[in-house]
């Protein structure tokens, strides 16, 4: 029975040969994937063994092939975990700031970008205390104050309040510490004053120059988009043209996310494709109109080399985040193939297209865009590599040479419309897991949104943002982007009224991190692969899925100060205990929990109970005097900061907070540092 099983595994493999090279990238993610697995920092000296090891298996094993092959893929699994190690211990040789003070801060200005509530953060490098003693790494600062818009490459000086990177809020949630780490900072906080400039000490680096040149085309073109455009257009068009997503409301922001048209903020693949799309069509017309270059030049190729030029200016002032990134590499390596006359859009283009990004930026593996732009292409291609023939048979009449212009015409819109709703559930599906492990939640009518807002994305918004673009140098684009207005404002129709439909976006819980993996390498094995075995990939999805089950909303919850508590009522919903300040952290614990906010109504009864005027043990088992509160006769919440589980005082400063879930006559702590454990970046 086992040498049939070999047998058939090694012919499936055989058959498969030519999709060996798209495992490659998936190996590398492995081995970046372990690194941050890792519940503590494994010692650079423990990791050069490895590779020696390897080095000696390889040798030893020389002439037997078959044990070559596995270490050759244990070789690039091993290679990814070096590369992301190596990037982690070099960004490890400045300190990190260890507690929160208060600085008058010199500086050059490298980066700068808004917050959703409007605020300029500046990351500021080559800094000096008042005593003018040099500070070494990047802090990163919101201005508080009403200062003038800085500008990259200004040298500046402030008062600020200066802290440490911001740690994780909660078991399972978002690392920002982790996130900054990789960015190169080493702090952050907040300008507590103006920000004066002052003149440089020294030249800046060409690095600081350029991106002062690109951030000064950026402004520009967000200036000129908000002195035409209302503010709830101009904040869209600002993150379609340049990447400045901070003048988005947030109740647009909530709109656009309910209704499953988050990701249309986000400069992606389709705004990349679209872009270059539009560039080669619009050289080939304008050739076409002019026979003597038509003659002169190939204008297929021609029309390359302006889409790849054209895309590589909308990288650079968009921000060159890692979605555009991967987007704009797809890009030219299609554009590549019409130059070089080869097929390019194919499974093995996004293959090197995500090694490319991970060599580049490994840290971006664990980002929400990596996964859920790269899972929706990689469902995509895999879709049309099975369907594709069959569609441009439809197109062209199954074969039928005398089919009429009308009837090609009608044709191609039924596909496109088709297409757009087969599209959009086919990238829907493929990154559902990731939007319920990062965001909690499902957008149910996603595919409604697209639909309808599909159309005017593709013949007026992206048009014409192109053309805005474009002649925004000659003054020429004042038409083109009150037409991008008209288009975004009834896109933010659209979104508001599908976001106000009942139940458009469901909460639900995260599945824990092996569950994803599950899924992932179970969607991987789905689409790579396109003999019938791939079909065993389904199991470990339903696998993955079903690990949803097995997260529990956590009975208490207390923050590491001791002053925000969490407690689980009879709907199994969270409920955060009356308490100043901290929004942010609040929000975190209720949408992790997949738990809505209070209304009014039991608002009001949430205080009534947390003062003692009250009891509703049918909603919530917690009774309350002046002091302290109890909740389930085993949690004793003290309102000045403390917490007692069945009689013992719980340490939360050093457990960095913690969940509580009940289990039968025993309570199960995971800390907040348990969970993340220690790391080079907490």
């Amino acid at each position: 029975m086992l040498s049939l099983w070999k047998y058939w595994i090694a012919k499936n493999l055989d058959d498969e040969r030519e999709r060996w090279c798209l495992w490659l990238p998936v190996a590398f993610a492995l081995g970046i994937g372990i690194y941050f697995l890792l519940p503590s920092e494994l010692s650079i000296w423990w990791t050069l063994g490895v590779i020696e090891l390897t080095l000696l298996g390889a040798w030893l094993a020389r002439w037997r092939m078959n044990i070559l092959k596995i270490i050759a893929i244990w070789s690039i699994i091993l290679a990814g975990f070096v590369l992301i190690q190596i990037k982690a211990v070099w960004l490890s040789h400045v300190p990190q700031v260890s507690q929160e003070q208060r600085l008058y801060l010199t500086g050059r200005v490298v980066q700068t970008d808004t917050n959703y509530r409007g605020k300029q953060r500046l990351v500021l490098e080559d800094m000096k205390d008042y005593d003018g003693n040099e500070i070494v790494g990047r802090y990163k600062l919101t201005v508080t104050s009403r200062s003038r818009k800085v500008k990259v490459g200004e040298c500046v000086e402030m008062v600020a309040e200066v802290r440490p990177l911001y740690q994780t809020s909660m078991v399972g949630a978002y690392q920002l510490d982790r996130k900054a780490y990789f960015e190169g900072l080493n702090g952050t906080g907040f300008v507590s004053s103006r920000v004066l400039p002052i003149a440089c000490e020294k030249d800046s680096s060409f690095g600081v120059r350029f991106d002062a040149l690109v951030s000064r085309v950026r402004e520009n073109i967000v200036e000129r988009i908000a002195a035409v455009l209302p503010a709830d257009e101009a904040g869209i068009a600002a993150a379609l043209m340049a990447g400045e997503r901070g003048g988005i409301s947030q109740k647009i922001t909530e709109e656009y996310r309910d209704s499953g048209l988050a990701h249309f903020l986000s400069i992606s693949g389709l705004h990349m494709s679209m872009i270059a799309g539009m560039m080669f069509f619009l050289i080939r017309l304008v050739m076409a109109l002019v026979p003597s270059l038509a003659i002169a030049y190939d204008s297929k190729k021609t029309a390359a080399v302006a889409a790849i030029l054209m895309s590589m200016v909308y990288l650079l002032i968009s921000g060159a985040e890692i979605p555009a990134q991967r987007a704009f590499i797809m890009t030219f390596i299609v554009l590549l193939g019409v130059l070089f006359d080869r097929k390019a859009i194919s499974m093995r283009m996004i293959a090197w297209a995500a090694l490319a990004v991970l060599i580049v930026s490994p840290q971006a593996l664990v980002s929400a865009s990596f996964q859920m732009s790269f899972a929706a292409v990689v469902a995509l291609i895999a879709f049309y590599e099975r369907l594709a023939g069959d569609l441009h048979r439809f197109l062209n009449g199954n074969g039928d040479k005398n089919i009429s212009l009308p009837s090609r015409m009608v044709r191609i819109l039924w596909a496109y419309f088709i297409g757009i709703m087969i599209s959009d559930l086919v990238a829907s599906v493929a990154t559902l897991p990731f939007a319920i492990y990062h965001f909690n939640q499902i957008a149910l009518f996603t595919s409604l949104t697209n639909l309808l807002a599909g159309p005017i994305i593709g013949f007026v918004i992206m048009p014409f943002i192109l053309a805005a673009l474009l002649l925004m140098p000659l003054g020429l684009d004042y038409f083109p982007l009150k037409l991008v207005g008209w288009g975004i404002g009834e896109v933010n129709k659209i979104t508001a009224w599908v976001a106000g439909m009942d139940n458009a976006a469901i909460p639900v819980l995260s599945m824990p991190e092996w569950g994803l993996v599950l899924i992932v390498l179970g969607g991987l094995w789905l689409c790579i692969w396109q003999k019938k075995w791939r079909l065993l990939g389904i199991l470990p999805i339903i696998i993955g899925f079903a690990s949803i089950a097995l997260t529990k909303v956590p009975d208490v919850m207390v923050d590491e100060t001791g002053e925000v508590f969490g407690v689980k009522d009879e709907n199994n919903h969270l409920v955060i205990l009356p308490s100043r300040g901290n929004a942010y952290l609040k929000n975190v614990w209720l949408e992790k929990n997949a738990s809505p906010e209070l209304d009014k109504q039991q608002t009001k009864l949430l205080k009534q109970i947390y003062a003692g005027k009250k009891q509703d043990k049918s909603w919530l088992d917690l009774e309350c005097d002046k002091r302290v509160c109890v909740y389930k006769n085993r949690f004793k919440i003290i309102k000045f900061g403390g917490l007692e589980v069945d009689g013992k005082d719980v340490d939360f400063q050093t457990n960095k907070g913690a969940n509580f879930y009940v289990k039968g006559d025993r309570v199960e702590m995971k800390s907040v540092r348990e969970s993340f454990g220690q790391r080079l970046w907490n």
